[in-house]
């Protein structure tokens, strides 16, 4: 799935227009029919996967917003750094999606541990499918923290990740007994932005604070179709989990039953 280019010769106001109306055909194909939302946001942040558009003077170039130090890439040092310094050193894109609960990163190294281990971290979610480094595993038995793997396929050229694999990473993540939690996939940008904009949707938030989450640890490489996969989770499906450990927001609608996943028109046996 692509989106044709703006031509150069399009005014600021035309560009975005254009690249709003091809958003809106790329999204209606992966399933999104009401998106004004999302695709005003693709017409005016950055995305990898939009092609840059054509803004001309007079029109706002779109900036991105970065938290206090939220996102922001930690230098990584060209050899070991000395002991003294390793509890100082977190994973590159860390940061705190709740306090003192839920924390997010990039895939851990070994420099990374001494930090962790000041998390009192119980649990790691991982969201990339290949064998966990061994050093990984040893650092997760001698701290008594538990290891859970599921894989959320990278968005790609269309919507990859099924509901059924974020409603298994989402059961992980809202479970307060796996708290202090860290999740991370290789960068902490796509898939980990997935899961934990999945997560504000189960607590109600606005999509207009999802996405400026999701693109503070993105950027520069944000893409569309995370968004889009965001827009497209059915929530319902885990409500009842975060209802029962209390992540609704106050302001949150009241639960509504999620819809069936199969119907099976089974023929009664005859009498």
């Amino acid at each position: 799935m692509s989106i044709p280019s703006v031509p150069e010769d399009a005014d600021g106001e035309a560009a975005i227009n254009i690249l709003a109306e091809c958003v809106n055909n790329m999204m209606r194909a992966v399933g999104l029919d009401h998106a004004k939302t999302l695709s005003h946001h693709a017409a005016t942040r950055d995305h990898e996967d939009v092609p840059s558009r054509t803004i001309k003077e007079g029109v706002p170039e779109a900036t991105h917003v970065s938290g206090l130090n939220m996102g922001l890439p930690i230098p990584r040092l060209e050899s070991r750094a000395p002991d003294r310094l390793c509890s100082l050193i977190p994973p590159i894109n860390f940061g705190a999606v709740i306090p003192g609960s839920i924390y997010r990163s990039s895939f851990p190294l070994a420099e990374n541990f001494g930090f962790l281990r000041s998390l009192e971290l119980k649990t790691i979610l991982t969201l990339v499918p290949e064998k966990y480094p061994q050093p990984n595993v040893e650092f997760m038995a001698q701290n008594g923290i538990r290891h859970f793997q599921v894989h959320i396929p990278a968005n790609k050229g269309t919507v990859c990740v099924p509901q059924y694999q974020m409603t298994e990473a989402l059961g992980i993540l809202l479970d307060r007994s796996n708290h202090p939690l860290l999740i991370h996939c290789n960068k902490g940008k796509h898939r980990t932005g997935c899961v934990v904009g999945c997560f504000r949707k189960c607590q109600a938030e606005s999509l207009e604070s999802i996405f400026l989450e999701y693109h503070t640890y993105a950027d520069p490489k944000a893409r569309i179709l995370d968004e889009c996969m965001i827009e497209l989770f059915d929530e319902r499906t885990v409500l009842w989990q975060a209802s029962l450990h209390k992540w609704r927001l106050q302001s949150s609608e009241p639960l509504t039953p999620p819809p069936p996943l199969l119907t099976l028109n089974v023929p009664r046996p005859r009498a």
